[in-house]
């Protein structure tokens, strides 16, 4: 199970997200590529950058963290964003992909864009995009009208 903890300055900036509706299709995605019987709960911390780039810290056990650019200004992006680093997330701790200079190259910029882990996690960005989000707006709605649903609607004692 994925569970996406969004800081502050996030929730500030995107107060229409359901953080709760997005970690069940970021397990989705997960339970999707993890190939073991035996599957992990994750905590991932999703915060905004300092800096104009979006990235995952490659290897780290402890404290899974996303960082999302302080430049992100819509939706959309915010979900390219976060498919894009939670692939890398993928990457790290199911394909176990050891990042050295053959796999992730930043010397240049076109060695950059030419690293198979950022040409795999594009590809995955590119393909999933849209079925993410219509799959969290889709799950948004059945929640609400589940909720509906589920109210009560007994006379009162």
């Amino acid at each position: 199970m994925i569970t996406l903890k969004p800081d502050r300055k996030l929730k500030d900036k995107f107060p229409n997200i359901d953080y709760h509706s997005l970690s069940l299709v970021y397990s989705l995605l997960y339970d999707s590529a993890c190939i073991s019987k035996r599957r992990k709960n994750f905590d991932i911390y999703i915060c905004i950058s300092n800096g104009d780039c979006s990235y995952y810290n490659w290897r780290w056990p402890f404290n899974i963290k996303l960082y999302i650019s302080h430049q992100t200004s819509s939706v959309r992006v915010f979900h390219a964003a976060l498919l894009h680093e939670f692939r890398h997330f993928l990457q790290d701790t199911i394909f176990k992909i050891p990042l050295s200079k053959r796999t992730y190259d930043e010397t240049t910029h076109n060695s950059y864009m030419a690293s198979p882990v950022e040409i795999d996690a594009r590809a995955y960005e590119k393909q999933l995009l849209s079925k993410v989000i219509r799959l969290y707006e889709r799950l948004n709605k059945q929640k609400e009208n589940i909720k509906y649903i589920s109210s009560y609607k007994g006379k009162s004692i």
